[in-house]
């Protein structure tokens, strides 16, 4: 529209994909006098998305932290405060932006979501990996990884920036220990004012635009000159918006399609009868008519589809979820009127999260409970057919209690066999997954719940977010237990024992576990009884071995009286983990037949070979020998495991350098115990670049080994 074209040498405001349930406020020009050091030569992190092109408004806070930047001071905290649609989330991109040069270690960002993304050690994660932390590094106990982040920011200026929080601990957990680091940090209310005696936070009250500045704004907005229109009718305009940005973005799209004159209706409009939000502003800023206005002059259709995705139960949605109970046509018009927007990475949500109230709200008032239903139920349909298909594509034929081929007959792949491009989705949808996951189990809708819940451990098993995973898979197999489906509900509370047993949530992970065996043995699905005991023996392999190793041994019968294909990798599987029990247990000679069977049996899969797992397998073998005192055959498997890492590397682009670096390690133990110093050093070498670049604490240990004997000439 216009305001993206502003006239020379001015300013516009625009609401671009990367203002996530906020509006866009923007500034002219901002001057740093800052001394800024040499870069790291490691590429810093730069995760803080860009502001928008222009800006205007809160010149004197961004000089005010910018005043605040010392970079021999510990890091400092501070929070921006202020209603929603005042703008902090541009005014802390635009803070990025300006100082990117000053922060040298980078920039880390963060973003909290009610009842989706709440606990502080999944930002703590993302943050390690994000700093070069490889996710098989990471520590399986989250209590660990504050000391970690501690470690990993030391000497590294950096800025962090963290959004919706509403808890002090919250932002206290994210606080790098880098002198001149800065957390700058927005919140909606007094909750964070304890930072100011926890962390020695500095607030910073963010206030409306100025009449001068808003009437600008506006101005920039439209195409027209506003001051051929009544000057009573644009005041009044104004006065209602009081100088919130969401509020002026909405009235000058309206009366930018209505073009001279439309003033008058507009303010008609506002001044006449209509539902009120309260959320935001006071008696003056009503907000509720400015959205019913723009609301009012939708297309039925349009209007229609505005509605239903207030129903959603997530902040976003794909395009698929819309086009279930619209056309396009509809969708680009909630697009036009400002009312929807095109996020990061091609999500779509409500411009503000207040329009999204007032849409559900405008469903609960204008659709029976019985439309609200059928409409919901449709696009989550239409969103399981693309988790379906995104699914299958990321793990391939494996065991699932969802009938897959049921679910996709006559749809089409949305990515096109691309199987990167359906995790990327994947990675995507991840606070959506989570939502509708949870949404379903409050609405009762217990089918969808588990069923979602289940295909959503596509994500979890391969990026390992376990706090999500537990809030899913655990509302996953209550909801299958409530819909009567034993083996949805012993698929997923075995799946879920896992990263509840990483949380070290270990009487949960015990309960679920058990409730799963108990389950599997009045289910006729032998390839599911083999899972179950499978991930059993997984349970017991840290606490009891030969508790572990018979585990193991029920998993393989059921596997191998299974007639599905599917059960030949679940048989592979079980070998390959009970013999890394049998290693714990003490035998390592009967592990070594175990996982040479296994190691075979990977790579004659009906589906085709699974080199990822025959090289982590050969490196297990390679324990094996070792442990049974065979140290040339276990030299032989390490570095056939090494070849295996490298050749699938090559094939699918995957690094799996934390897998490697052990595989290095290993065969320098072993090396060394042949006599083979020169040799055994260069794998030690190896290993510690590989352990420091995945960020792994074992590169201390390997150079600790280094450091006991000098280099050989």
């Amino acid at each position: 529209m216009s305001a993206n074209t502003p006239e020379r040498g001015g300013t516009h405001n625009a609401v671009h994909g990367g203002a996530r349930d906020s509006t866009v406020v923007q500034a002219r020009h901002v001057e740093f006098h800052q001394h800024v050091g040499g870069r790291d030569p490691a590429a810093p992190p730069m995760q803080v998305p860009p502001p928008p092109p222009d800006f205007v408004n809160h010149e004197a806070t961004i000089e005010w932290i910018s005043g605040l930047m010392d970079p021999d001071a510990p890091p400092r905290v501070v929070v921006c405060q202020g209603p929603l649609g005042i703008g902090k989330t541009s005014l802390l991109h635009q803070v990025a932006y300006a100082t990117s040069a000053y922060f040298t270690g980078g920039q880390l960002t963060y973003e909290y979501e009610r009842g989706a993304r709440e606990d502080s050690d999944a930002a703590l994660a993302q943050f390690l990996r994000s700093l070069g932390v490889a996710s098989e590094a990471l520590s399986p106990d989250p209590r660990d990884w504050p000391g970690a982040y501690r470690t990993h920011t030391r000497g590294r200026r950096l800025l962090v920036v963290v959004e919706g929080a509403w808890e002090p601990a919250q932002i206290r957990a994210l606080i790098p220990s880098g002198p001149g680091s800065l957390v700058l940090a927005s919140g909606d209310g007094p909750d964070l004012g304890e930072l100011t005696i926890a962390a020695r936070a500095r607030l910073r009250d963010l206030e409306p635009l100025d009449a001068p500045v808003a009437r600008t704004l506006l101005q920039r907005l439209v195409d027209f000159d506003l001051t051929d229109e009544d000057t009573e009718d644009v005041d009044h305009l104004l006065a209602v918006c009081a100088g919130l940005p969401l509020a002026l973005v909405l009235v000058g799209a309206r009366l930018d399609r209505g073009g001279p004159g439309s003033a008058r209706e507009l303010a008609d409009r506002v001044r006449g009868p209509g539902g009120v939000l309260r959320a935001v502003g006071d008696e003056r800023s009503n907000l509720d008519v400015i959205f019913q206005s723009a609301y009012a002059e939708l297309s039925d259709g349009a209007a229609v589809l505005y509605r239903t995705l207030g129903t959603w139960p997530g902040a976003a949605f794909d395009r698929s979820v819309a086009l279930a109970v619209a056309d396009e046509a509809r969708l680009d018009e909630l697009v036009a009127a400002n009312l929807v927007e095109t996020g990061e990475r091609g999500a779509l949500r409500f411009r503000h999260a207040l329009i999204r109230t007032h849409a559900r709200d405008r469903a609960e008032a204008e659709d029976g409970a019985e439309v609200r239903a059928d409409r919901l139920r449709r696009m989550l349909d239409a969103a399981m057919v693309v988790l379906g298909f995104a699914e299958r594509l990321v793990r391939g034929e494996r065991l699932r209690v969802v009938d897959l081929d049921a679910l996709l007959d006559g749809a089409e792949d949305p990515f096109h066999g691309d199987r990167t491009a359906a995790s990327r989705w994947l990675s995507r949808e991840r606070p959506t997954l989570m939502a509708v996951v949870l949404g379903c189990l409050d609405l009762r809708m217990y089918e969808h719940t588990w069923r979602f819940a289940e295909l959503a451990c596509a994500l979890y098993l391969g990026e390992r977010h376990v706090h999500d995973w537990v809030a899913t898979g655990t509302a996953g197999a209550d909801a299958a237990r409530m819909a009567g489906n034993a083996a949805a509900e012993a698929r997923l509370s075995a799946l879920v024992s896992r990263p509840l047993r990483d949380l070290g949530r270990d009487e949960e992970a015990r309960a679920r576990i058990t409730r799963a065996v108990e389950l599997a043995q009045d289910v006729d699905d032998e390839l599911l009884r083999g899972s179950v005991w499978e991930f059993h023996g997984r349970f017991l392999e840290g606490v009891d071995p030969d508790a572990a190793v018979a585990a193991f041994d029920r998993s393989l019968r059921h596997n191998r009286a299974s007639d599905d294909p599917r059960a030949v990798r679940g048989s592979a599987l079980a070998l390959l983990f009970r013999g890394g029990a049998l290693i714990s247990a003490g035998r390592p000679q009967d592990a070594a037949a175990d996982i040479a069977t296994a190691l075979s049996d990977l790579l004659a899969l009906p589906e085709g070979p699974d080199h990822r797992m025959a090289a982590r397998a050969r490196v297990m073998l390679g324990r094996a020998h070792a442990e049974a005192g065979h140290d040339r055959a276990a030299v032989t498997a390490l570095n056939d495991a090494l070849e295996g890492f490298r050749e699938h590397r090559k094939r699918s682009g995957e690094d799996l350098g934390y897998y490697e670096a052990e595989a290095h390690h290993r065969l320098a133990e072993v090396l060394g115990s042949l006599g083979a110093t020169g040799d055994r050093r260069r794998h030690l070498e190896i290993a510690r670049d590989l352990y420091d670049r995945v960020g792994s604490p074992r590169a201390g240990e390997v150079t600790g080994l280094l450091e006991e004997e000098s280099p050989e000439g």
